[in-house]
């Protein structure tokens, strides 16, 4: 007997990928505007809101890939709970007692930093001790008592969530499944623990430093470089441009590489193809700078 619940999505999504959207159009626009403008001044406040824009960005993305993703799998051996790079095993028999939240009798403390579609963290509870919140929506919030600590999960059928469990726990399990806590850390342990993912990583790093530590030497000796249209001239700040870019694309393909590389063998590949190209990226890129140097 399998049942498989999934937390309230519609909110969450439209809410973290609206957000992703205003925030990045943003981002681009300023840094549109930093590559366009004449004054270093400028620049560089163009370039730091265009940043300050960005940086949230690998935060909403990972949270709302885990909310799509998200599920809670019921069976007579116990509950699997899924959520991004989270994975928590409960065998049946270590599940003390199960209720909703708003039958606990006082008020249940959240998590601090929270929003529709990602109720996620941890809050110590005097009456339960320390509550980990692996859900979407506070109005569906049920508590799952183990002997380690509470687990607070939101499946959208709260009732058939209920009932679900209340039949596997008549029933009883013959095999409980291995209890298993899976964090995030871990498993990007063991990417870095792969001698290649490693490698291509650290070598887009790297490349990035040198882009970044060869336009931070060159730029207060520059007045101006040539740019885009033959004969035409920037100031030198411009030349921050690229190992921002260089970075920005290193962090994209890092967290989208890191994704496809735990979907197994068949996703790896194209992991190692994305973190490569970092590192490509930023070779060109200062091959780049170098033309403009000199």
């Amino acid at each position: 007997m399998q049942n498989e619940f999934q937390p309230p999505r519609n909110i969450g999504v439209l809410l973290q990928g609206g957000l992703m959207l205003a925030l990045g159009g943003a981002g681009v626009y300023f840094f549109y505007r930093a590559t366009q403008d004449p004054s270093g001044i400028n620049f560089l406040l163009d370039m730091l809101i265009a940043l300050v824009l960005f940086a949230p960005l690998p935060v909403l993305a990972y949270r709302l890939y885990a909310l799509v993703n998200a599920v809670y799998i019921l069976r007579r051996e116990g509950l699997m709970i899924r959520w991004g790079l989270r994975r928590e095993d409960i065998p049946l028999d270590s599940i003390e007692w199960m209720r909703p939240a708003n039958e606990i009798g006082f008020r249940l403390p959240l998590p601090w930093l929270r929003w529709p579609g990602a109720l996620i963290g941890r809050r110590s509870v005097a009456e339960l001790g320390l509550v980990e919140y692996l859900g979407s929506h506070q109005g569906h919030l049920i508590l799952v008592a183990t002997p380690g600590r509470v687990f607070a999960i939101s499946p959208q059928d709260t009732k058939g969530f209920m009932a679900a469990f209340r039949r596997v726990n008549e029933l009883g399990s013959l095999t409980p499944i291995e209890a298993q806590s899976v964090y995030p850390s871990v498993f990007i342990g063991r990417v870095w623990e792969d001698p290649l993912a490693r490698w291509l990583i650290l070598g887009g790093f790297i490349t990035g430093v040198i882009l970044l530590a060869g336009a931070a030497l060159a730029m207060p000796g520059l007045e101006t470089i040539q740019w885009v249209e033959p004969g035409s001239t920037a100031p030198g700040e411009r030349l921050l441009l690229l190992p921002v870019l260089n970075g920005l694309i290193w962090l994209f393909n890092l967290v989208v590489g890191t994704l496809l590389y735990r979907r197994g063998e068949d996703q790896r590949l194209a992991a190692y193809l994305l973190w490569g190209t970092s590192g490509l990226t930023g070779v060109l890129l200062l091959i780049g700078s170098l033309l403009l140097i000199f």
